[in-house]
Order: C-alpha cells, then structure tokens, then sequence
C-alpha cells in the first residue's frame, strides 16, 4: 500500500474527523522518517563527510573544464588534465604550506602566551582600579587552565584528522570531474521524471551557484587581508588569508571566528595600534562583503531564511561535526528543493525558506 494511502487511512478512535486523524498520522510519520534519517546520517559522518568534500570541490573544478572545452577549444582528455592536476597539485601545495606554517608558528607561541598575560593582567589591573573586587593573579592563575598550546594541539590533531581523509577526497573528485561529461546524461536516464521536472538539475544550479559565489566573495577577503596584513606587518599574512578564505564558508559564524583569529594575531605580534587597524579592516569587510556584495550577487538564489541558516549550522554540525558547518547551506539548499518537490512535504519548504519564496509559494 502507497505511504500516502497509509498516512490518510482513518483511525477507528471516536471522536475525531477521519481528515484530522489522517492528518496527525501523516505528520508523525514524517517525523520518524526525519528521525531515522537523521540517525543514519550520524552514524555514517565518516563516510558521508569526505564525499560531500569531494562532489563540493568537483562542482567548482568542472566550472574550468566547460572553460577549456568549450571557450579555448582543447580537446576533452587535455582539458581534464589540466583540471585535475590544477586540482590534486592546488590541494597538495595548500597542505604542504599549512604544515609547514604550523610547525614555523608553534615556537612561537609560548612568547605569544606571555603577551596575552600581561593584556590580561593590564585589563584586570585597570578593573581594580576601579573598585572591582578581583584578585588578577588568581584569575590569570585559572585563565592558564586554558593554553595556546593546548589549542594549537587539538587544531593540529583535527588537520590531522582531515588529512587522513585527503587522498581519498582527491580521488573521488578526480573521478567525479572525470565522469562529468557523461553524468547529466546518466541522470536523464535513470531519473526521467525528476529531471523533466528540473528537480534534480535545480539542485545542482543552485549549490553551484552558491559555491562559485560565496567562493569569488571569499576570495576577495582573502586578498583583501593578504594586503592588509602585508602592508600592516602582520605575520603569517597567506595563512590568515587562507584561514578567511576557508572559515568564510561557514555562514556568520565562520566569518566572526576569521576576524578574531586574525585580529588576535595582529595584537600578540604588534599590539593594540596595529589590532585595532586590522578589526577596523574587517569591519569594512563585513558591510561591504556581507551586506553589499554577498546579497546583491546571490538575490534569491539562495531562498533560504536567515534564521533557518543559523540553526542548519547546528543541526548539520551535530550530525556530521565541523565539516557539517561548512557544507550547512547547500545540504540545506537540497532538503529545501527536495521538500518543495514533494506535495505532502511543501508546507515544510515554505517554512524553510525567505519571505520571497513564501510569496512565490503562495501564488501557485
């Protein structure tokens, strides 16, 4: 029997309309199928995560191949070439300099540490002065519970980790931007319906877009603090810029962690002047970037409400961890569309998406 026969099958319990019941059913049912889903989705992260990275990193590769094929001309085998070993030797050149920045900051970071204790000790000292009733050395003596060090450890032991994966997420793109040419064929093939409908080819245009978007705006920021940081002495200028370039995936969130990392670092390495002129940089960053550019350039084609954006950050980071932050947009993004397909489920899209999708819902 059909799921749908199953959900509006009305129950023998007196006293409510069969519509209601059928209704209730149906909704309960959705609810244990996200909960299984879910369930499932969390259980196989170790899996499920390095795929992700791997079709994510091959929606922006295959963009260079339809370059060279169809603009330059070149034949498919040469053009492919040229994207995978600007891909693999891209990736590989990006680990081998991030592993030689973090062996090249580690002796550093014990004069890093004595720095932030003396701003502490100047911050609380100034808190006494004013009749705040502190004991700086006890507070300092609890804040070493924390250490630099010791942060600097998990985040190597979480690169690590990465890596571990990293071969492997270079394979399955390699493949993936191999099978490029042939899959939307494929696709036709064996889900006829869906892409009549543009279902499944909407899913791909609309994570494409928001990848090759948010990636150009990420890389203006990128540029901007490598100038920034180069003209204002900052060390570590390429890997700050990077950590922008890569935590700007993260909608908010990311982008605030970015600006502490390099703020804090502008301020251990030249003090408070220097601090100040680069939060000034990321203040003009943000307007610009996030209110100006990052809205004017995606318009609606994220149709995704920013309230619903925040809490995928939570949702997608409990099910597959960190990486379930940066890649919250466009899995949200999937379940929307996948959502608004489905005519028992559309009222779920609605609720998922801007004030504009829900007037362009309300019209159909």
């Amino acid at each position: 029997m059909p799921f749908s026969d199953i959900a509006s099958t009305p129950s023998p319990a007196p006293g409510t309309p069969p519509q209601a019941r059928g209704r209730g059913l149906s909704i309960l049912l959705t609810l244990t199928c996200i909960v299984i889903v879910a369930a499932g989705i969390r259980e196989a992260s170790t899996i499920i995560t390095p795929i992700l990275a791997a079709a994510f990193i091959s929606m922006i590769a295959i963009l260079p191949l339809g370059f060279l094929q169809g603009k330059l001309g070149l034949p498919r085998w040469i053009a492919l070439l040229a994207v995978l070993a600007l891909t693999i030797g891209g990736a590989l050149g990006i680990g081998y300099y991030l592993s030689q920045s973090a062996t090249d900051i580690k002796p550093l970071l014990p004069e890093y540490e004595r720095r932030i204790d003396g701003f502490i000790l100047e911050g609380l000292g100034e808190l006494k002065a004013r009749g705040v009733d502190i004991d700086p050395e006890r507070i300092l003596a609890e804040a070493h519970n924390w250490k630099i060090a010791d942060f600097a450890d998990v985040i190597v032991l979480s690169l690590a980790k990465v890596l571990q994966n990293f071969l492997f997420v270079l394979l399955v793109s390699a493949f993936i931007i191999a099978e490029a040419s042939s899959f939307p064929a494929k696709m036709r093939v064996a889900f006829p319906t869906a892409m009549r409908s543009a279902g499944l080819s909407n899913v791909v245009d609309k994570i494409r877009s928001f990848l090759v978007v948010i990636t150009e705006l990420n890389l203006v920021m990128a540029a901007v603090n490598w100038v920034a940081c180069a003209a204002l002495g900052v060390p570590f200028a390429f890997l700050l810029s990077f950590l922008v370039f890569f935590l700007n995936y993260i909608p908010t969130i990311g982008s605030i962690a970015a600006s502490l990392i390099v703020v804090g670092i502008a301020l251990v390495s030249h003090g408070w002047g220097v601090a100040i002129a680069m939060a000034a940089v990321q203040a003009v960053l943000g307007v610009v970037v996030g209110s100006v550019l990052q809205p004017r350039m995606l318009g609606s084609r994220l149709g995704l409400s920013p309230l619903v954006v925040l809490l995928s950050l939570v949702v997608w980071g409990y099910l597959l961890g960190v990486a379930g932050m940066f890649f919250a947009v466009p899995l949200t993004i999937i379940v929307k569309i996948v959502l608004d397909s489905t005519d028992d489920l559309r009222s779920l899209s609605v609720l998922l998406g801007d004030a504009a999708s829900a007037r362009e819902a309300g019209k159909r």
